[in-house]
């Protein structure tokens, strides 16, 4: 069971991710200072049993031990797979900073501010958009006119009620007008941090920051291109995630929310979802986020349900 720690240090509060293990016997796979050393390597970086144990020096065979126990234990988890050598090694990483038992329930509800019980792993990927239990950050999405170079109406409109839904959670005040069309935007409005939706043939701001990011749209060749790998995603279930510096005020941050089509915007919105869950994947540095998605129809009703990473 996920959970959040609030920890006064005396100088403030901090929060933290923590796991609640309700079996008190998962805490035995911590009960030796060699497997409360592999937590600590894992937590400092993801790495292999192998890895582990050329680190810290001790036999594979004593480490694979307490990998095995750790992860059945629910301590550690496997966040990908690597090939090596002709085998696949399992790479770990730690699923909280805090393992905790909770003995009853008896605790209070927080409202003074609502960062004291925002998950530490979305206050990070939505910062500076949410700040203080406030939306910090100019919402844009296409007109649904035709408008533009490319004479296109906006379709995204619907999916700000599903993100609206979700970060509205995490605000203890909501001001109105967060939300603007691409075409009332005015050009000082845009030097200000900014949550796009759609893609550069609905979304006019973003066809106007389209050649600064590092995963594109191509008009031309209809499809999503990453500067980062040189990959063309052509396939309209693709979508992209970006958070990096305004190109119209640096000291600022743009979060794009985008797919091919309507298909592609909406398996963006559900990796979003997805982000804050460590399976889906273990971002190394939230302050930008750079992400290929492709939506996924598990129950054949064609109707987007899930999302993989491609990139």
């Amino acid at each position: 069971m996920q959970a959040t720690l609030i920890e006064n240090d005396g100088k403030g509060r901090i929060a933290y991710d923590s796991l609640i293990l309700s079996d008190p016997k998962a805490f035995s796979a911590l009960n030796s200072k060699v497997a409360f050393k592999i937590v600590k390597s894992l937590a400092g970086s993801p790495a292999s049993a192998i890895d582990v144990s050329r680190k810290l020096k001790i036999h594979e065979q004593k480490i694979y031990y307490h990998v095995r126990r750790l992860e059945r234990a629910g301590i550690i988890y496997t966040i990908s797979n690597e090939k090596r050598h002709g085998m696949i090694a399992k790479i770990f990483s730690v699923v909280s900073p805090v393992i905790a038992a909770k003995l009853y329930d008896k605790g209070h509800t927080i409202k003074e501010n609502t960062d004291l019980y925002m998950p530490q792993n979305i206050l990070k990927v939505f910062s500076p958009f949410l700040e203080d239990g406030k939306l910090n950050a100019k919402i844009i999405i296409g007109d649904p006119v035709p408008h533009g170079r490319y004479n296109s109406g906006g379709t995204e409109g619907a999916h700000i009620t599903d993100l609206m839904l979700f970060i509205g959670r995490f605000l203890s005040s909501f001001e109105h007008s967060n939300y603007k069309l691409d075409t009332e935007v005015r050009e000082p409005e845009l030097k200000n941090n900014l949550i796009l939706i759609g893609n550069n043939r609905t979304n006019a701001i973003i066809d106007r920051i389209n050649p600064h990011l590092p995963i594109y749209f191509d008009s031309e060749k209809n499809c999503i291109i990453s500067k980062i790998t040189g990959k063309v995603f052509k396939d309209d279930r693709c979508g992209l995630i970006i958070k990096a510096p305004n190109p119209f005020d640096k000291e600022k941050m743009v979060f794009v929310i985008g797919g091919l089509r309507t298909r592609g915007i909406r398996a963006a919105m559900i990796s979003i979802f997805k982000l804050f869950d460590n399976s889906f994947i273990n971002l190394k540095n939230e302050e930008t986020i750079s992400l290929v998605v492709q939506g996924l129809d598990k129950d054949s009703d064609m109707i987007i349900d899930d999302a993989i990473i491609l990139e």
